[in-house]
């Protein structure tokens, strides 16, 4: 008995190791998912934008964000093209339906990269459920030990 009381120790300590790693995983797996959500919701947006403007927005006024809030005023003249970023401050100018078609992919590619990382943090979970007992066990054990 007297030897098992240390390995528990030890095997406690090393169990709520991993479950503290395991929990940041956990974390920082959902802050990725925020992140992607985030973007998806943007590209969505940027594409009922590219909708209404083909359909309704030449000539029309609307508002541009300028930052923190701030709008100007804008007429549109021209609906033809849209200016993209595509990565590393390059912009490119295209079509309204072939930057439609290249939000739409990545939206395709950021909800397979979502559901990547959905299927990471459920392993992930599902470890921390299979470790949670065992270091609950533990704790109660060494609890008892020490009164």
């Amino acid at each position: 008995m007297a030897g098992e009381k240390p390995r528990n120790h030890e095997r406690l300590l090393k169990l709520q190791d991993e479950l503290r790693s395991l929990i940041a995983q956990a974390d920082y797996l959902r802050a990725q998912i925020d992140v992607v959500n985030a973007t998806i919701q943007d590209l969505a947006a940027g594409l009922e934008v590219l909708d209404y403007l083909k359909k309704y927005g030449e000539g029309r006024t609307v508002l541009v964000p300028i930052g923190a809030g701030n709008f100007i005023k804008a007429k549109v003249e021209k609906v033809d093209t849209v200016i993209m970023g595509v990565g590393g401050r390059l912009s490119v100018e295209a079509s309204i339906d072939d930057a439609r078609k290249m939000m739409e992919e990545r939206i395709r590619i950021l909800e397979q990269l979502r559901l990547d990382l959905l299927r990471k943090l459920e392993e992930v979970n599902r470890k921390i459920n299979e470790i949670l007992p065992e270091v609950e066990r533990l704790a109660r054990e060494e609890q008892a030990q020490q009164q």
